[in-house]
Parts: structure tokens; C-alpha cells; sequence
């Protein structure tokens, strides 16, 4: 998987999501990838995205989560990382701004239901996207992230002072 062949070898990741589902994912990725040691900040403030864009070389990475693909702020801040040769992967829908400014662009069609009570559907596929690339990139990183995920396990064993081991991944 290309992206998470970018991601295991970045300096760093800066993740934007603007709004309430895609700030959560951000957030989530953020969650995810930090456990196998790779340098990752989620953001969701549009001018902290647009300032940390502007931080970034060719060695950095940016994933931009949105579910419409047209949030003005969120394609803003990643041509701004474009600028300054930073690899942009886009979780997104197919044909929208954010799908064509990525140099990646990871799209999913998923029609929402009209039930504003339910769950949307996109954050789902996204959410398993994340997931993804997180698994892919451990991989990809072998024994560093094994050490950290040995790290981790190990200070929330001992913190808890328990014997049974806990799920990281969630």
C-alpha cells in the first residue's frame, strides 16, 4: 500500500480534519500511527493547519480527511504543504477538490442515509481506511514498531497493575 509506504518513511505526518466527523478521524489517525513510533500531529484549528503546512519539507507527509472534499480550509492548507514538497494523501470522496490536489488520493462512494440520527457512513469507510494504513505502515516499520507497541504494552501493563494484556489498537 503507497500510502503507508509514505507514512512509515516520513519525518513526519501532520493529519487535518476540519468539522465534527473529520476532526474525530484526525484525531483517530493520530491515535493510531504514534503507536508504532511515527511522528504525528492531528489538526483540526484551520489557522494551525495552514501555519504547520507552512512548516513542512519534502520528507513530511500530510493525510487530509474530508468527507465532502470541498472544505475550503482543508484544500487550502494542503496546497499550501504542496508548496513546500510535502506528500499529501487524501481520504476522501472520488472526484472533489481534495481528490485531485493529493498526490494520493483514497476515495470511497458511500451514499449517506437521510436519518440525521445514524452514524454516517463515509466516517465508517473512512475510519477503516485509517485502519489500514496504520496496520500497513507497523508492518512496514517491523521491529521499531514492535519495540514501541512492547513499550507501550508494557507502561499500561505495569501502570494498571494488572496481568492481562489490553487492546492498543482501539
Amino acid at each position: 500500500m503507497r500510502a503507508a509506504e509514505l507514512v512509515a518513511s516520513a519525518h513526519q505526518v501532520a493529519v487535518f480534519g476540519l468539522g465534527g466527523s473529520s476532526s474525530a478521524l484526525a484525531q483517530e489517525t493520530q491515535y493510531r500511527l504514534f503507536r508504532y513510533g511515527v511522528v504525528v500531529s492531528a489538526h483540526s484549528d484551520p489557522y494551525v493547519m495552514r501555519m504547520t503546512a507552512s512548516t513542512l519539507k519534502p520528507n513530511d507527509v500530510v493525510i487530509a480527511i474530508s468527507a465532502t472534499g470541498r472544505t475550503r480550509e482543508v484544500v487550502e492548507a494542503v496546497e499550501l504543504a504542496k508548496h513546500y514538497r510535502a506528500v499529501t494523501i487524501g481520504i476522501t470522496a472520488p472526484d472533489t477538490d481534495l481528490a485531485r490536489v493529493c498526490d494520493l488520493a483514497l476515495t470511497v462512494n458511500i451514499p449517506e442515509f437521510p436519518d440525521t440520527m445514524k452514524p454516517t457512513a463515509s466516517r465508517f469507510a473512512f475510519l477503516a481506511i485509517i485502519d489500514l494504513i496504520s496496520v500497513a505502515t507497523g508492518y512496514r516499520l517491523d521491529s521499531s514498531a514492535l519495540e514501541t507497541l512492547r513499550r507501550i504494552k508494557y507502561t499500561v501493563l505495569t501502570h494498571r497493575k494488572g496481568k492481562e494484556l489490553e487492546p492498543l489498537g482501539d
